[in-house]
């Protein structure tokens, strides 16, 4: 089974109705004008995801914060921007504190409503992808004043931990949250940026007697890492990173991971990561907020 996973893309639109600009949004905007804009190029999503229809993948999964302040057009320009992609293959979200950037977003249920075809009815989010492979999809996304620290909840907990509990050591699941349950050593980490329960996740997901994929984003920064239990890998963390962030490292974005699942869990990933790369000139937004296509060649690394 082959999985594409994209991260946080952080679509935003710089004009604003004045009347929005209240509470935490308006630190939000403040940052997009002087900081954000300057550092995220989104027309360079067109190219991410029309390489990932060209792997024809069997499912797609995006790791959250798909907006920047969490408003009703840059829903609706995701919504545009993946619609041809999700005609060939599922496409599944989870939120991300950025999707839930506001308590009357959360309210208002606005990501629910609006990405209703994205994203899962409930969480967590359970289903088989094949005889031996299951899919965990949790919501860690909740607003708050100035923080953005994430949040499963009791009851959410409870029920994830009887999923994992019930997994079998013949058995994979693939867990999709926008927070990171564990980071690799020596990342720095932060209480006002982390999820409540994330080290509790983490030894859930240790005990877990199935092999653990754990794919997220938050942090902008596209890795993987393993952690081995007795003689073979038993927890495989795969950061998705921020596709359409620039930086010297990557100056045409951070692109995005295939994932091939192989069908006994045992066996060896396939992981890869797509970055594209200059070849002539950078893309620019058109008028009407859509992106022409920036001339690129891609770099793939396998490094699983």
């Amino acid at each position: 089974m082959r999985i594409a996973i994209i991260g946080d893309i952080h679509h935003f639109r710089l004009k604003v109705d004045f009347k929005r600009l209240l509470g935490k949004r308006l630190l939000g905007q403040s940052n997009l004008w002087f900081n954000r804009r300057f550092r995220f190029n989104h027309s360079l999503l067109d190219l991410v995801i029309e390489r990932t229809a060209e792997l024809q993948p069997d499912l797609v999964l995006l790791t959250g914060d798909v907006t920047t302040t969490s408003l009703e057009d840059e829903f609706s320009d995701i919504v545009r921007y993946f619609e041809p992609l999700a005609q060939t293959a599922p496409v599944l979200m989870v939120p991300g504190n950025h999707d839930r950037y506001t308590f009357r977003s959360a309210k208002s249920r606005r990501v629910e409503t609006i990405m209703s075809s994205l994203l899962p009815r409930a969480f967590p989010h359970h289903q088989k992808l094949s005889d031996r492979w299951h899919l965990l999809g949790l919501d860690s996304a909740r607003p708050q004043v100035v923080f953005s620290r994430g949040e499963l909840g009791q009851e959410q907990f409870q029920r994830t931990a009887k999923i994992l509990e019930s997994m079998k050591e013949d058995e994979g699941v693939l867990v999709l949250c926008h927070y990171p349950a564990s980071t690799p050593p020596g990342t720095p980490r932060t209480w006002a940026h982390d999820m409540a329960e994330g080290e509790k996740l983490d030894k859930l997901l240790e005990k877990c007697p199935a092999r653990v994929v754990f794919v997220h984003g938050h942090i902008h920064k596209p890795w993987h890492w393993i952690r081995r239990n007795g003689q073979g890998p038993h927890l495989t963390c795969v950061n998705a990173g921020a596709p359409c962030m620039t930086s010297a490292n990557y100056p045409m974005g951070q692109g995005f991971w295939e994932l091939q699942l192989p069908d006994d869990p045992h066996h060896e990933l396939h992981l890869t990561h797509h970055v594209p790369t200059p070849d002539g000139h950078y893309g620019t937004f058109g008028a009407k907020g859509r992106a022409r296509h920036a001339d690129a060649t891609w770099q793939v690394r396998r490094v699983v």
